[in-house]
């Protein structure tokens, strides 16, 4: 329990740290500038790395699982008391080999569909951290890095809705759909242009499958509560995930900064992946702490404010516009935080949960 609970505390301190980041690398000035430049790694390979690796882990309950997350976290973390760059690689890399590990240990222990395609995110984390130390370029590094996020989630997505009805097509058209994002990841390092074409044919993919057979569809019918939240959080980070996925697929990532680079990814690695944070935390916090989340009406608006700064972001990004942009990604980092905040409060202090009603 010291050890979950350690590594969580580890992953939040990881996440602001993160977003501290994200902030000054959109243009505020604020304290701590040197870490700007730190925000992908700290926020994916770290955070993410840390957190997905961790509940990992305690599914399994077996000691050596922990081993991936915690050097993750302890790599992150020296980012903070200026460590050896080259040291800090080494210690995440060998984090994420260790998590690799751990999903070929799960998909030996049940061989699925949804276990592979975890794995594959697995994979897709660890190789990202093999370039990050061989200073790859940065679009290599990053498209990477995003799909550790996206395979891991059309994953747990795919375990989740596999007890809705659906041909056995579907489940293999998921499947193939990210295995072509895989085969454009491979390539991506001689033709980064196609190869990042096709992961973004990959990814908007995905996002029509979860439209089309996800169970969050199951989860609106609820008239309120929880569940209703997490089907609505969901869908919308789907939307994201097919925008993010056809920007890519007609612009692809030529380079590695600057409006055309930010859009695409961050409507993937916030709008996305913070919509699946979001939706996923009242499974997630129970499964590490032992903690009941509970749910208020209120949870809602950091969800929308996620989303409505996330498009002046990108229009910004589109109209050449830095305050939108700066705003934009000012007001998701405070809607995060915003989020994890109120879910803390009404836990502790709030009313026992009313039984959901559809």
């Amino acid at each position: 329990m010291f050890l979950r609970v350690g590594l969580l505390v580890a992953s939040v301190i990881l996440m602001i740290t993160g977003l501290w980041a994200g902030v000054v690398r959109i243009g505020w000035a604020l304290p701590a500038a040197g870490l700007a430049h730190l925000h992908g790694p700290l926020m994916v390979a770290a955070f993410f790395g840390t957190l997905i690796a961790l509940e990992r882990a305690v599914g399994l309950g077996k000691a050596w699982t922990y081993s991936g997350p915690t050097l993750m976290a302890i790599g992150g973390l020296a980012f903070l008391f200026h460590a050896d760059l080259r040291w800090i690689m080494l210690t995440i890399t060998v984090g994420g080999a260790l998590y690799v590990a751990v999903a070929a240990y799960i998909y030996k222990l049940q061989p699925a569909d949804f276990t592979f395609a975890m794995g594959l995110g697995a994979l897709s984390l660890f190789v990202g951290d093999v370039f990050w130390m061989l200073g790859a370029a940065p679009q290599v590094i990053s498209l990477w890095w995003t799909a550790f996020i996206v395979f891991i989630v059309s994953g747990e997505r795919l375990e989740l809705s596999r007890f809705l009805p659906k041909p056995l097509a579907a489940i293999r058209a998921i499947i193939v759909v990210i295995l072509l994002g895989l085969l454009g990841l491979v390539i991506m390092p001689w033709q980064l242009n196609l190869g990042t074409r096709l992961l973004g044919l990959s990814f908007l993919l995905q996002a029509v499958w979860l439209l089309r057979y996800d169970i969050a569809w199951v989860n609106t019918r609820y008239r309120e509560g929880v569940h209703k939240f997490m089907g609505v959080s969901l869908l919308t980070g789907y939307v994201w995930l097919l925008l993010g996925g056809l920007w890519l697929l007609l612009a692809g990532l030529p380079m590695p900064a600057g409006p055309s680079y930010d859009a695409p990814l961050h409507m993937v690695l916030v709008g996305f992946t913070f919509a699946m944070v979001f939706g996923h935390a009242p499974v997630i916090f129970p499964a590490v702490l032992r903690l009941q989340i509970r749910f208020h009406p209120s949870m809602y608006v950091p969800l929308w404010v996620l989303h409505l700064s996330l498009i002046a972001r990108v229009l910004g990004d589109y109209l050449g516009s830095a305050p939108w942009r700066m705003w934009g990604g000012l007001f998701d980092a405070l809607a995060v935080v915003t989020y994890f905040g109120l879910a803390m409060l009404v836990t502790l202090f709030g009313p026992e949960p009313a039984q959901a009603s559809k």
